[in-house]
């Protein structure tokens, strides 16, 4: 099956990489500039959790963005659209199905969880008392713009950039898919906040990686892995956060009281990438035939 996400046209690997390093230099100097400005001249305390300090995170991912569109443009000779695809477009259908089924997932695992602990009297999760109600739904439909911009950073960039310019030179699955994923993997590294858990939570992202390369090139758009991406954040992001840091308790309704560094979230991290990999097999199986797409092999 020919899933049409190969580029008609092939680029130098030099230009994809130093490609690659100008558009990770562009949000380094962005992130790095708004964080001297509000911490250093502003005064904003940027390791409290407030929703202004979750917006200011969420808002450095635009840099990604416009660093994406310059090097396209002046190494490549095209603009941002062509990354989502041989359309040209994202395919907004392809965005609402893959949010729709992982929200819902989400959800039910969720209550599944909470409905088990309940019954032994240690629910996970408590209620974010940083957050009213009212506060909540003012900052709500910015911060979900916001994640989306952020989402669609990432996959521009990994399933995008990296993985169309790569796989359309017809590299073999080390570099177009499992190198660009084990870097994302690694963006999600935090020894501090999870200790060891860390290393698992790497392993989840890359794996992750994987599949959402694998979709894309299925799909031939990244209009799901952005649908799938934007579930998933806007569940942690704004519904249930996490308490231990600014980021993840900074807008969210409820917060986990699963410690970072604790056995049950290294656990659980471990049981998500399993849940991971069986539903993209089911789904995969059911509508390919196949795991891996046979442009991919």
């Amino acid at each position: 099956m020919s899933t049409g996400y190969q580029m008609d046209q092939t680029f130098a690997v030099w230009r994809i990489l130093v490609g690659a390093v100008i558009i990770v230099a562009i949000y380094g100097l962005g992130l790095f500039g708004v964080g001297f400005f509000l911490n250093g001249m502003a005064g904003i305390d940027l390791t409290q959790s407030s929703q202004i300090t979750l917006i200011l995170f969420l808002a450095s991912f635009i840099p990604i963005w416009l660093g994406t569109g310059a090097v396209t443009r002046v190494l490549f000779g095209f603009s941002i659209p062509h990354l989502y695809g041989r359309s040209g477009k994202i395919r907004w259908s392809d965005f609402r199905v893959a949010f729709a089924y992982i929200f819902v997932i989400l959800l039910l695992l969720e209550l599944l969880v909470l409905a088990a602990t309940w019954v032994m009297g240690a629910p996970p999760y408590t209620r974010n008392d940083v957050v009213s109600i009212l506060d909540w739904l003012i900052y709500l439909l910015p911060l979900i713009v916001l994640v989306f911009l952020q989402i669609g950073a990432e996959e521009l960039f990994f399933r995008g950039y990296l993985l169309r310019l790569i796989y359309s030179r017809k590299a073999r699955l080390f570099w177009a898919v499992y190198v660009p994923s084990f870097l994302f993997g690694l963006a999600h590294l935090d020894p501090i906040t999870y200790g060891f858990n860390s290393v698992l939570y790497v392993l989840n992202t890359t794996v992750t990686g994987v599949i959402l390369c694998f979709i894309t090139i299925w799909r031939g758009n990244i209009a799901m892995a952005m649908g799938i991406h934007f579930a998933v954040n806007i569940f942690a992001i704004i519904i249930i956060g996490h308490g231990d840091t600014p980021i993840g308790s900074g807008a969210a309704l409820w917060l986990s009281t699963i410690a970072p560094k604790s056995v049950t979230l290294g656990a659980s991290m471990i049981v998500i990438t399993v849940v991971e990999i069986v539903l993209y097999s089911i789904w995969t199986r059911r509508r390919f035939g196949a795991l891996i797409p046979i442009e991919a092999r």
